[in-house]
């Protein structure tokens, strides 16, 4: 019995027992398709996290492949090029849209880029006084709040404002329809009255660069620009004849003879005064340093200029001025210009001025230190040097818009002030007359002048504004043809740049009021 109820246990230790080959077979195969199933289960499970990594991925990246993709390609900045010709047809346009003029335009922008549509005229809604060239003061910086005030208090209805917009519609009506330059010997063709007797006094052609740059200058003395004013067409006619005929080399016109650099520098003048009032625009950058490269290229070594475009040591006082000016404009407008031009003047002048009197002579060829001005030899009889001051008043004009006024209040605490008395005092001693026989009218003289004894200022202008205004009132033509116009036979070099050129400066004579702003007071 006890056999019978005894509990069968296996004693022995699991790597005792010994398995047949044959017995781990049969029990795998037993266990194979738990195993199969748990390795698709696995399977499965791992498919489906792996796809919900997958698309979480997509989605979290798809916004940032987004963002990137637009970046701007290169060929963006290529399509600009072909800008510039697009904009100079539309210069040509007489029509403007006033609202242009109105939108407010971010002036960093502007400082960057220019102005290529030439809508900005920010110079003249300006307060800023420019220390660096220490001209301007009010509106227009400067170039002082311009047209319409011909003799300040008197303003538009003065008999000076009234001539000047007589000048300068004749000026208008004498430009050259097709091509937009002034042209000195033909310009009766463009005669409005053709019942009435043609415009007479021609010039010399060889002289139609200078005469169109004193047209220019007079338009936007007055107020005029290429965007703005009643005879925007005429300066941007004006300016594009300008920028067509400027060489490689940067001259503006073709090499005459003597002429060459007078017509330059009087150009230049213009086209920087045109660049500065379209706030820089790109579309005359390059005209701009191209023509400042030729005259500081063309400038002696430590001292000024003459005719020739390489530099050969011959200096003259007339040719010196009108460089200076034009450097000084090119500055206006932020191009750089090496200052030692200005040394190099200020040291011509002194040499060849008289220190007993100030007279200011013309070169040392002609003259020299202290002489009266240069007259061809077929003009000495019929336009006396004797009653001109010429080179004096270009001198002292130079001298004054090169100093650095920033430290006096009037101009008797100069340090030359004995100099710039004793040339205002022989200003004083040959007064503007229009005195045809006695050959005594010099608009060149009268022009600088006028424009240097106006910052000096009392008594000096009040002595000299009554004697010019009498002189040029008195003698503009209003008949016909003629109307506007001062005639060039009576007038010394006049027979150079004909009616055009007495117009010419004659309006700019008359602008003194507002073309510059005075350099003291005006702070």
């Amino acid at each position: 019995m006890s056999e019978y109820f005894e509990p069968q246990f296996d004693h022995h230790r699991p790597w005792e027992v010994e398995h047949s080959f044959n017995d781990v077979l049969a029990e795998q195969l037993r266990k194979a398709p738990y195993l199969l199933g748990s390795l698709l289960i696995h399977a499965a499970l791992a498919f489906a996290f792996a796809g919900l990594e997958f698309l979480g991925r997509s989605v979290n990246e798809a916004p940032v492949l987004e963002v990137a993709a637009p970046e701007p390609p290169p060929e963006v900045v290529e399509e600009e090029e072909p800008e510039e010709e697009i904009i100079e047809e539309e210069i040509e346009e007489p029509v403007l849209q006033e609202a242009e003029l109105e939108e407010a335009v971010e002036q960093e922008t502007l400082e960057e880029i220019g102005d290529p549509n030439f809508t900005s005229d920010a110079p003249f809604d300006s307060d800023a006084w420019n220390s660096d060239v220490g001209l301007g003061g009010g509106a227009g910086g400067k170039y002082g709040r311009r047209g319409g005030r011909g003799g300040g208090k008197r303003g538009k209805g003065s008999p000076t404002e009234a001539a000047v917009k007589d000048a300068l519609q004749w000026l208008a009506d004498h430009q050259t329809p097709d091509d937009g330059y002034w042209d000195c010997d033909e310009f009766w063709l463009y005669d409005k009255y053709p019942d009435e007797p043609p415009s007479d006094g021609p010039g010399s052609p060889v002289n139609d660069v200078g005469c169109t740059g004193l047209s220019l200058l007079a338009f936007l003395g007055h107020g005029s620009t290429m965007s703005r004013g009643e005879y925007s067409q005429q300066v941007r006619d004006g300016v594009r004849w300008l920028k067509e005929n400027q060489l490689d080399s940067g001259l503006f016109g073709d090499e005459v003879g003597n002429p060459t650099l007078y017509n330059h520098s009087i150009a230049t003048m213009a086209m920087c005064e045109a660049y500065y009032f379209s706030n820089r625009s790109p579309l005359l950058a390059k005209n701009v340093k191209g023509a400042i490269k030729v005259i500081v290229n063309s400038r002696n070594p430590y001292n000024a200029w003459r005719y020739s475009l390489e530099p050969n040591g011959d200096n003259d006082s007339s040719i010196t001025g009108w460089m200076v000016f034009a450097l000084k404009t090119a500055e206006d407008g932020r191009i750089k210009v090496p200052k030692d031009v200005y040394e190099g003047a200020d040291n011509w002048f002194t040499e060849m001025t008289n220190p007993a009197n100030g007279r200011t002579g013309y070169s040392l060829a002609e003259g020299g230190k202290g002489s009266r001005p240069a007259r061809k030899r077929i003009y000495l009889e019929r336009f006396p040097p004797e009653k001109s001051e010429a080179l004096t008043a270009v001198a002292l004009l130079c001298r004054i818009f090169m100093y650095d006024s920033s430290n006096i209040k009037r101009w008797q605490q100069h340090e030359n002030w004995e100099t710039l008395k004793q040339q205002a005092d022989l200003m004083m001693e040959t007064l503007p007359e229009w005195d045809e026989e006695g050959g005594s009218i010099d608009l060149y003289y009268w022009y600088y002048a006028t424009f240097a004894l106006n910052q000096i200022g009392d008594p000096y202008w009040k002595t000299w504004k009554k004697a010019i205004e009498k002189a040029m009132l008195g003698s503009q033509r209003k008949d016909g043809n003629f109307k506007g116009s001062w005639d060039p036979q009576v007038a010394a070099w006049g027979h150079e740049g004909g009616r055009v050129y007495t117009t010419a400066i004659g309006a700019l004579i008359l602008e003194v009021y507002y073309r510059y702003a005075k350099i003291l007071g005006g702070r």
